[in-house]
């Protein structure tokens, strides 16, 4: 159960869902001094009315612990504070909501909705279906881009915040450049570079998964290709395989243990996945005796699942790739740099982006 700790925070969080906390993936995040009365209030199973709290913003940081201690930032503001509203869709379909905001000057702090449910575990996972259709419903109406930074869970018990549930960080330590020179990138592996930014800079699980996918899709044609460029050099190497995945790995990021059976490598996970990403992929699917059907990307199980998936997903992808990469460094990078110069910082000038209809 890793900690990670911001002083904006004061005090250290621990990453308790997933069980291995995998960057990218939506996670629960507990203050320390939390931990024994989750885990008691987990252990009780008493049906409670618990608080949640939707933290709106126009963009998910993902740096660092960003989602749990920047300022959110959007242009909504409340004439009536605090302002309860419903979300009412026929019948006796009708949720209320809380809405907070600043003292000073009316600008939306939260969205609390309330849940009866004997888990906190689920309470989370109930609520984020009613907190998104009304989000939806205000981006229909304001034409705002408009996301929750993270979602609150309020103690029962006592003032104060039990849980947190946001997107896991990469890499919270943050890294300290130079001195350096510079970087080599290999014109194979650029497109693939892009498309790794693309999904590490998303939020959306949904968008991420897709990115993941075209990766591992692509590291296909990569290997057609080494293998073409060996053989031609009379190369005597052997590809890297498709990446393992070690037993107990798939349930630890947060997958169902009956999930995981039969899949020992990544194509196999990919495989299995196929349907998540065609669901995705597509508006309507044909299902069963010829019924169409779509994800409904506003409920907390499909947020859920795309989340913990895409992670999995993006992982053995950048396996696949990294080990691809190695194998391009050792056996035939060598023979692509002939005639390459190393760019002197005293000859920058010759080194800038030059527009190529001019002449130089």
């Amino acid at each position: 159960m890793p900690e990670m700790e911001d002083e904006r925070l004061g005090a250290p969080v621990a990453a308790v869902f997933p069980r291995n906390p995998t960057p990218g993936a939506l996670g629960v995040m507990v203050p320390e001094n939390r931990i024994a009365e989750l885990n008691e209030l987990e252990q009780e199973r008493q049906s409670r009315v618990w608080e949640v709290r939707g933290i709106v913003s126009d963009h998910i940081p993902l740096s660092g612990l960003g989602a749990l201690v920047r300022q959110p930032r959007h242009r909504l503001f409340l004439a009536e504070n605090p302002l309860t509203i419903y979300l009412h869709r026929g019948g006796r379909n009708a949720v209320y909501f809380d809405l907070v905001g600043d003292s000073a000057d009316g600008k939306l702090e939260y969205i609390a909705v309330q849940v009866k449910t004997a888990l906190p575990s689920n309470a989370f996972l109930l609520a984020r279906e009613p907190l998104n259709r009304l989000l939806d419903v205000f981006v229909h109406a304001f034409k705002m881009p408009l996301v929750y930074q993270r979602l609150d869970l309020m103690s029962p018990r006592a003032s104060g915040i039990l849980a947190h549930e946001a997107v896991l960080p990469p890499n919270p330590n943050g890294v300290r450049l130079g001195p350096l020179g510079g970087f080599h990138q290999a014109e194979l592996f650029a497109t693939y570079d892009a498309i790794i930014r693309e999904a590490l800079t998303n939020p959306s699980p949904f968008y991420q998964l897709l990115c993941a996918w075209r990766l591992y899709d692509g590291t296909s044609w990569i290997r057609k290709y080494l293998r073409r460029e060996v053989k031609k050099r009379n190369i005597d190497a052997q590809l890297p395989k498709d990446p393992r995945i070690e037993p107990g790995d798939l349930e630890a990021m947060g997958f169902p243990a009956q999930f995981a059976v039969g899949i020992d490598r990544a194509t196999e996970l990919f495989a299995k996945l196929t349907d998540t990403r065609n669901a995705v992929a597509h508006f309507l699917l044909k299902g069963e005796e010829g019924r169409e059907g779509h994800v409904y990307l506003a409920t907390g199980a499909a947020f859920q699942h795309y989340s913990i998936s895409a992670a999995a997903m993006l992982r053995y992808a950048r396996q696949a790739l990294e080990d691809l990469r190695a194998f391009y460094r050792e056996h035939l990078e060598a023979y692509f740099m002939v005639g390459s110069v190393l760019p002197m910082i005293a000859c920058r000038d010759e080194f800038m982006v030059f527009d190529p209809t001019e002449r130089r």
